[in-house]
């Protein structure tokens, strides 16, 4: 977009005075938004496949799981990948619909979800998109269903049931930010490293622990899709090679001062099972763990 051309403006005035609240889904490969603002608030869940998302000045690859709020006023379009298949659940209302159900979180859920008079550096913004693990997606798409199923029967109570299941799926998304956050604060206290280095010393204090590529991309504060193909740009190594690099790193390291079997070694740097391990030490290195130490142990 040219820097004096004005975004499309989708109006507040498209939901239903009586119950601002609408749910779409968009699936067609065809789709190409133009970049553009609404007056509403929208919530935007990736169901399945994968898409491009244009927000914050970023085109970000984005796949099942990925979540964003989008707030009154912030630029974003969605657009297809060629012969990409995807599911993209959108709810579209105003807030005040779930102000009183949502005051104990004002500090955070309310500053996504309404925009502010004042300008901001993009930086200083909380961060509008957030990857829902695979224990919690079932959560989600469960409470999409729902929402789904009282607009398609409109009973008595509906508009209630459906405020009360995006409110639940508010406070879920909430959590999760919390729970996120916490892990974020409690292992990165270095200031002025680039995202990605950030990324890497946490693997390197944490190898030994499960490290899910959604943890690295909100340490970096990125789509996990987007993250994906930065951190590859950064290293040379996709995400999870990295880690098992570092991993296998270490072992070798421990197998030369010999004061542990293989089996613990494994174990020690973040395998859960002796077979991972030995495959991904041989791949690594090229001969098995027992040969690495029979051959530290007999150099020729």
């Amino acid at each position: 977009m040219r820097k004096n051309e004005m975004p499309y403006i989708q109006s507040k005035t498209m939901l239903q005075k009586e119950f601002p609240l609408k749910l779409l889904r968009y699936s067609s490969q065809s789709l190409k938004q133009p970049l553009h603002i609404h007056e509403y608030t929208q919530i935007a869940y990736v169901r399945s496949g994968m898409c491009l998302h244009q927000l914050r000045g970023k085109t970000l690859t984005v796949g099942r799981g990925d979540l964003f709020i989008i707030a009154p006023g912030v630029e974003h379009s969605l657009s297809a990948m060629d012969d990409r298949e995807f599911e993209v659940v959108l709810i579209d209302f105003l807030p005040f619909l779930v102000r009183e159900q949502l005051r104990p979180f004002t500090d955070t859920l309310q500053r996504l979800l309404v925009s502010s008079e004042e300008p901001h550096n993009l930086a200083e913004l909380p961060q509008p998109w957030l990857h829902i693990g695979k224990s919690k997606q079932p959560l989600v798409e469960h409470l999409l269903e729902d929402i789904q199923d009282e607009f398609d029967h409109r009973e008595a109570g509906y508009e209630y049931a459906i405020v009360t299941s995006v409110v639940k799926l508010l406070i879920l998304i909430d959590r999760e930010y919390r729970k996120a956050s916490r892990k974020k604060s409690a292992k990165l206290s270095s200031a002025g490293l680039h995202p990605i280095e950030e990324v890497k010393r946490y693997i390197h204090d944490n190898y030994s622990q499960d490290i899910p590529l959604e943890q690295g991309a909100f340490l970096a504060n990125m789509a996990p899709a987007y993250f994906s193909t930065v951190f590859k740009k950064e290293t040379g190594q996709n995400f999870v090679d990295y880690v098992n690099e570092v991993r296998i790193e270490r072992a070798m390291e421990l197998i030369r001062r010999g004061t542990h079997t293989i089996t613990q070694i494994g174990f020690q740097v973040g395998f859960h099972h002796l077979s991972h391990f030995i495959r991904t030490f041989k791949k690594r290195t090229g001969i098995t763990p027992t040969e690495y130490k029979k051959a530290f142990s007999n150099p020729t």
